[in-house]
């Protein structure tokens, strides 16, 4: 549900008779079927895959068989937690696919746009809630009739999203008030000029949770500003009490994945990555001397990002 209702003035609000994303997705069939003839829009959520990833005995996952990422310990507790993710995952896909069949049902699938993203990483620590490469690297699958599939290496953003959506609906191809723009001629056309850089923050989670960080990536090198570093990384609750944070305590690990638990825990005000060299972030170059002139390069596009988007924190730059 988005907030405040002021702001996000949706036309209708649909309920759906149970939570699973089936019941969700049978839910939207009235406003497929729907003859006025004005285009529409559907913004569809499900719960689905989020925690805690309860069991329904549907598809089931042996922990066995899971693939278990680098920035993950690869623990027994891990393995079952991924299992039951893999299996939210799967109600999370039949909904998507019954929503589907009911908009190809309609007459409408070829005149409709239909766009798939997560809005965050994967609910493990060192990826939801983080801005290293796992909280940061999410799916996005636009589906249009009249393109062929094929993939575009273009780096964007979820703030890119609504005036790409506009663009697509023929509506407007710039919306300078926006803090993204259109990525339609990219996905178009399958290029990647003037899409090799993306700037991303994070405040809050929960409420207690603050720990405000800026970052700008390119192709090669990323850098993170944590800008309460002098703070312990916190965490959100579910995150804390997940299984595998919980047995890499207990089991006094030294390692979470790749990375030292300390450095997750206890981070430094500026972390810069070479991704080609170190893909999963475990090697800091913000201290090298070596790396000195393209940390103040990433700095410096980093602030005048924040100039350009009129971010409060910018302040934290003078005022540490």
């Amino acid at each position: 549900m988005l907030h405040p209702p002021s702001v996000y003035a949706f036309e209708e609000e649909i309920t759906a008779s149970g939570t699973s994303p089936m019941e969700r997705a049978e839910a939207c069939a009235p406003i497929f079927n729907q003859e006025d003839g004005r285009p529409f829009f559907l913004y569809f959520c499900t719960r689905e895959p989020h925690r805690p990833f309860v069991r329904d005995g549907s598809d089931p996952v042996s922990p066995d068989e899971v693939l278990v990422p680098d920035y993950l310990p690869d623990l027994p507790e891990t393995r079952r937690e991924l299992a039951r993710y893999y299996m939210s995952v799967q109600r999370a896909d039949r909904g998507l696919l019954r929503l589907i069949e009911l908009l190809q049902s309609s007459g409408k699938w070829e005149n409709t746009v239909v766009v798939f993203i997560s809005d965050n990483g994967v609910a493990f620590p060192g990826a939801k809630t983080t801005l290293y490469e796992p909280g940061m690297r999410l799916p996005c699958v636009i589906r249009r009739p009249d393109v062929a599939p094929g993939v575009c290496d273009a780096m964007v953003t979820w703030a890119d999203l609504s005036p790409t959506l506009l663009d697509l609906a023929g509506v407007i191809s710039e919306a300078p008030a926006m803090h993204g723009r259109s990525f339609k001629n990219a996905m178009m056309q399958g290029s990647t000029e003037g899409w090799n850089e993306v700037f991303a923050s994070h405040t809050f989670h929960e409420i207690t949770m603050y720990y405000p960080m800026r970052v700008v990536r390119g192709r090669r090198y990323k850098l993170i500003w944590n800008i309460a570093h002098g703070l312990p990384y916190p965490f959100a609750t579910d995150l804390w009490a997940s299984e595998t944070w919980q047995a890499t305590l207990s089991r006094g690990l030294t390692h979470y994945g790749k990375r030292p638990v300390k450095d997750y825990l206890e981070r430094p005000r500026f972390e810069l990555y070479d991704l080609v060299n170190d893909p999963h972030e475990v090697h800091n170059l913000a201290g090298d001397p070596a790396h000195q002139s393209i940390l103040e390069d990433y700095q410096n596009r980093l602030r005048a990002y924040q100039q350009k988007t009129g971010d409060p924190w910018i302040l934290k730059w003078e005022y540490e």
